[in-house]
């Protein structure tokens, strides 16, 4: 019997709390908070869509693609001096078509390329009729805003998507663009293409479900194996429904890495003018669970080249979501490219018949090995038209490798289950320090938040995240489409409400106490003796500091003989006795575990930890009914890496709604919050000018009058006669000098 949680295996249940704990917390800054720290710089675009963003370094310009134009604006603040070019569509073909009701008639930017030190290379969709265009750098010079005309641009079919819906990813190689797309009008035909350049396009196999199935692109990018460079290929990243799925053969979605020659041009007699080098393997990003259960996130969003010190083997970071309904969730997994290499060099998956089961191939490989690039190793072969028919036979029926491509610890480095938001793209920025190297993760979402993530190596193969902040660029929660890194340290983000730019860090916000500077682990910042302040790596004298789990602030600071002690931020809070009040600490820190203490008295040392009687939750203390003994003195202490400190001192007063003698603080209340001026005035011991009085003011003080000169009729007077007597007492009380407060100010 299999039980179920509300309707869900009970198995998968206690597996999602497994993975819920591998969510972790970021410190959240919201876009009127970097706006104004000066960190955050907006630019608005009505026409939005934008699909990618094209740093250029050399004239400090921005390039972005976006629906029916390509913008140009300054690196250094996108607000100022942005300019257009049109891209030219032909609207009418548009509207005759039925399936552009469903679409703007207008021309999504789908290739921005660098073609060489002068030319950009852009594609647009053209209202469903794509088309491309060789655009000069030196035409935002021109003027604010051009158009270009039909016959400055070329057809784009096998380049650009009819589709704007239709996930593309395009690369410009050596004069030639290579293009995952799907080409024809329908969006059912999916191709990796190459283009442009003297030599025949080249493609996929078409219509064939061993080589694709309605392909959704993400990346390609040229990479080089070895030295010899008749051995460099161009690889692409994309997800396709997987044919060796068991059990939903073509409806279980695979994340997957393909290659080609870059020297492929096809087959002699088969394959001719396609690939016949192309090969694809799997690539996992899973979590594993208690009883080898793995979650998988098997929808590749985003992949990101970090190339460091060995050329030929970069880091490949992957963004990957889940497709399944029941578990909304997230994962970044790093790859190794020289495990990637080696999975190409596995065994082939082989199918004998439409009802036999993908298994191993174990029969005899021809030679050279399909998939091997012709070169000089291979004197009888110098090109793929060469190549023996039982090699080309063999690329056409086995493009898939039995291995599987696996992370690096075989787990993601970041998980992020049960949010409101997934992943949707993804960039890295090497940072160098004086204890080495760590990548920075910057992750965009589709809700508009950007996460910042610390990626930290550990031994073994092993890594740890630390994550860091958590932004949000945008007003509104507007998907995050694009981004892009400058050398100067700018992020760049596109959305459908604009671009924006964001300083990478601002190291102020850690604090004014070495300790909090340390503990903030961002590589990005570090304590210059003085104050917390971005690290120079070309300053020659640099205080050292550690970003590893393991390592001690203390330490660090002691070493670099600056203080430990960290002010704590000084409250008063008042509540109603019957209330619920909420005392909060947030540490600078997302890392740091919090305790809360009540001080045993007014000027007592002892410290009694709070437990009973309140709710003691993430971040901060809920006291539901507030009670008079619960006033008192707390103390927020944190604790990270055996280092304590107070972070936060809180004086909360609780005062009785029925008490007969107003409390101290009532008097502090009124001059925050007077209901009303005269008693504000009257509170002080002011009264106001006889002619500014109102009417009820005025009866108020004759009713006080009476009854004073009544209290005296009874006292007894000094006239003759009761009556008399009386009314002389009377007259003789209200003819002695009163004493009044002084008139009003």
């Amino acid at each position: 019997m299999r039980l179920l949680f509300n309707g869900v295996p009970f198995v998968l249940f206690i597996h999602f709390i497994y993975i819920q704990l591998l969510n972790v917390s970021f410190h959240s800054l919201v876009s009127s908070e970097l706006i104004q720290n000066g960190r955050l710089l907006t630019l608005p675009l009505t026409a939005g869509d934008i699909h990618s963003l094209l740093p250029d370094e050399d004239r400090k310009r921005l390039y972005v693609a976006m629906k029916d134009n390509l913008l140009s604006t300054s690196f250094d603040d996108i607000t100022q001096n942005p300019r257009k070019v049109g891209h030219f569509h032909l609207c009418s073909r548009c509207v005759y078509v039925s399936l552009c009701a469903q679409f703007e008639c207008a021309n999504f930017l789908r290739v921005l390329q660098p073609f060489n030190q002068t030319h950009l290379y852009v594609c647009g969709t053209g209202a469903f009729n794509p088309r491309c265009a060789l655009i000069p750098t030196s035409i935002f010079h021109q003027s604010e805003y051009q158009v270009l005309d039909y016959s400055q641009t070329e057809c784009g079919k096998g380049k650009c998507p009819y589709d704007p819906l239709q996930k593309t990813a395009s690369a410009v190689v050596d004069g030639e663009l290579y293009a995952g797309i799907t080409s024809d009008f329908m969006s059912r035909d999916s191709a990796f293409f190459r283009s442009l350049g003297s030599r025949h396009v080249i493609r996929t196999e078409q219509y064939d479900s061993t080589w694709l199935q309605d392909a959704q692109f993400v990346r390609v990018a040229p990479l080089s194996e070895t030295d010899n460079p008749e051995d460099d290929k161009v690889y692409v990243f994309f997800n396709e429904r997987a044919q060796e799925a068991e059990g939903a053969a073509g409806k279980v979605l695979y994340s997957r890495v393909a290659r080609v020659c870059k020297n492929d041009i096809g087959g002699q007699r088969s394959l001719v003018n396609k690939w016949s080098t192309f090969q694809k393997a799997r690539m996992v990003c899973s979590v594993p669970g208690p009883g080898g259960l793995q979650t998988h996130f098997d929808q590749l969003q985003d992949i990101f080249i970090l190339h460091g010190k060995d050329k030929k083997n970069p880091l490949i970071y992957g963004l990957f979501t889940t497709s399944s309904d029941i578990l909304n969730g997230s994962a970044v997994c790093v790859y190794r490219m020289e495990d990637i290499v080696r999975v190409f060099k596995g065994n082939f998956l082989h199918k004998e018949g439409p009802e036999y089961k993908w298994a191993e191939f174990t029969g005899k490989v021809p030679y050279p090995r399909p998939g091997t690039c012709p070169s000089s190793t291979y004197g009888r072969y110098s090109s793929t038209r060469e190549y023996p028919d039982s090699v080309i036979f063999f690329s056409r029926t086995h493009p898939l490798l039995q291995e599987h491509v696996l992370p690096i610890g075989e787990r993601p480095l970041l998980v992020r289950v049960g949010v409101h938001y997934k992943f949707s793209k993804l960039v890295v920025d090497r940072v160098e320090a004086v204890d080495g190297t760590y990548d920075m993760l910057f992750i965009g979402t589709d809700s508009g938040l950007v996460l910042k993530v610390t990626h930290l190596p550990r031994e073994h193969g092993q890594n740890q995240e630390v994550p860091l902040e958590q932004m949000q660029v945008f007003q509104h929660s507007s998907p995050v489409t694009a981004m892009t890194l400058s050398k100067k340290k700018w992020l760049f983000v596109g959305s459908r409400e604009g671009v924006s730019q964001l300083a990478l860090y601002q190291c102020e916000l850690y604090g004014q106490a070495c300790a909090e500077c340390c503990l903030a682990r961002d590589p990005y910042c570090t304590w210059d003796g003085h104050a917390c302040s971005p690290y120079m790596p070309t300053v020659r004298r640099r205080n050292a500091r550690h970003l590893g789990e393991d390592e001690d602030p203390l330490t660090q600071c002691v070493r670099q003989g600056a203080g430990l002690q960290v002010e704590a931020e000084q409250r008063v809070m008042m509540v109603a006795e019957g209330n619920s009040t909420y005392l909060e600490c947030l540490p600078r820190s997302r890392h740091a575990s919090v305790t809360w203490y009540k001080q045993a008295g007014e000027n007592s040392p002892e410290l009694n930890q709070v437990r009973e009687q309140l709710v003691v939750i993430e971040r901060g203390v809920l006291i539901r009914r507030a009670e008079l003994f619960h006033g008192g003195i707390y103390h927020c202490q944190v604790e990270e890496h055996g280092y304590h400190w107070t972070a936060v001192t809180i004086r909360l007063a609780v005062w009785s709604t029925a008490a007969s003698v107003q409390p101290w603080y009532n008097d502090v209340m009124a001059l925050i919050h007077p209901a009303n001026l005269g008693q504000h005035c009257h509170a002080l011991g002011f009264r106001p000018p006889r002619n500014q009085r109102r009417h009820s003011d005025f009866m108020a003080t004759l009713n006080k009058e009476k009854q004073r000169g009544d209290r005296h009729k009874h006292a007894g007077g000094r006239g003759r006669g009761g009556g008399g007597g009386g009314r002389a007492a009377g007259r003789k009380s209200r003819s002695k000098p009163q004493t009044r407060a002084p008139r009003s100010a």
